[in-house]
């Protein structure tokens, strides 16, 4: 199995799917197919160029296992694998393509041995840009359903991630009375504007200023991106836009923290939502965690930790459905980095962990 989940992540490196290229994002998503297509079910779509492939061993599954073949662009070389040691060097090797090579190669013995547990796989080619086109819609359109998500798509050296922060990217524009930069007093700055509602935001209370002294800053977080106005040094802006990124954690829902930041947005200004999630919880009794987290012990030798996560993941959709996840990472490093790389050892004992899995929680 070692030298197959080898082979399956080189050859998943070598094609360039990042996003906007195309014909690569097919590419890949035809590789995936092609491990997949003796499964019982198999479903194939593709929206705005971005493909999703989804396989069943059985018509009504519990289990879904979800991964994306999509990967943030790099150099040319880095599409070139390398393996020194135990460390595969390449784009996507730990984000995420060494674990949807795992999912693969687990798909493949499942299907070929004829056994048929409650089990699905997801495969999609959006997720580094949002997953509009992908987990999201699907989940929208009820084209996926499951008790239980597995996405092997964040957290460290096989710690559970059972908890998420939600997140809200949002705009604000405002409008000013623009002037000569001499004469302020005539003018109305459209920039200073945008930062007193920024201001406002973040001294009210609902963010907590840094340092907090909370060790997991499991805390609601603000951060302002990007600020863009006017047009010349020496005139007063009469327009202005700032992009904002919060994330926040329970009791609030998205439509809470919006109405709570709303409050701050005078009437002559815009607001305008970017990007949502809800927060992330999975309940520590939950049966299916539970037998995840007996496969971890069984394999590794130790017991693995429940840790939250504080950027956002795939989970944020399955949440929204009511659909509980665990998240977790083989060994590896440098995501998005130049020297980005993934324990070979490591993917071999999540193929293992999935496989117990599998068996405990679906017999």
């Amino acid at each position: 199995m070692k030298e197959k989940i080898k082979e399956t992540l080189f050859e998943l490196i070598r094609i360039k799917s990042v996003d906007g290229n195309f014909e690569e994002l097919k590419k890949v998503a035809d590789f995936a197919e092609g491990y997949l297509k003796n499964a019982p079910v198999i479903k194939r779509w593709e929206r705005n160029g971005k493909h999703s492939i989804y396989a069943s061993l059985s018509e009504f599954p519990r289990v879904v296992f979800v991964g994306h073949l999509d990967v943030v662009d790099a150099e040319d070389k880095q599409f070139n694998p390398v393996i020194e040691g135990d460390s595969i060097y390449g784009r996507g090797a730990l984000d995420m393509k060494g674990p949807d090579a795992v999912m693969l190669e687990l798909a493949r013995t499942l299907i070929d041995s004829g056994k048929r547990p409650a089990v699905a796989f997801l495969f999609t080619t959006d997720e580094e840009v949002g997953s509009e086109d992908g987990v999201e819609w699907l989940l929208k359109k009820d084209e996926i359903n499951a008790e239980f998500a597995v996405i092997p798509d964040g957290g460290e050296n096989f710690n559970l991630v059972v908890a998420g922060k939600g997140v809200l990217h949002f705009k604000v524009s405002c409008r000013g009375k623009a002037t000569h930069g001499s004469r302020v007093w005539e003018g109305e700055n459209a920039i200073e504007k945008c930062i007193k509602i920024y201001g406002d935001m973040k001294h009210s209370g609902l963010f907590p200023q840094e340092p907090c002294n909370v060790e997991d800053h499991w805390h609601n977080t603000i951060n302002l991106g990007k600020l863009v106005g006017g047009d010349s040094v020496n005139r007063v802006p009469d327009h202005a836009e700032m992009y904002i990124d919060t994330r926040f954690v329970k009791p609030y829902t998205v439509k809470t923290f919006k109405e709570r930041l709303l409050s701050f947005v005078p009437s002559d200004a815009e607001f305008e939502v970017i990007s949502y999630g809800e927060p992330v919880e999975t309940p520590l009794d939950n049966p299916y965690l539970l037998s995840m987290k007996e496969s971890v012990r069984e394999v590794i030798g130790r017991e693995p930790g429940f840790v939250k996560e504080h950027g956002a993941t795939d989970a944020r959709f399955f949440e929204e459905k009511g659909i509980h996840s665990v998240i977790l990472y083989p060994v590896g490093g440098n995501i998005h980095g130049k020297d980005e790389w993934v324990s070979l050892d490591s993917l071999v004992k999540l193929y293992n962990i999935f496989e117990r899995f599998v068996e405990k929680a679906l017999g």
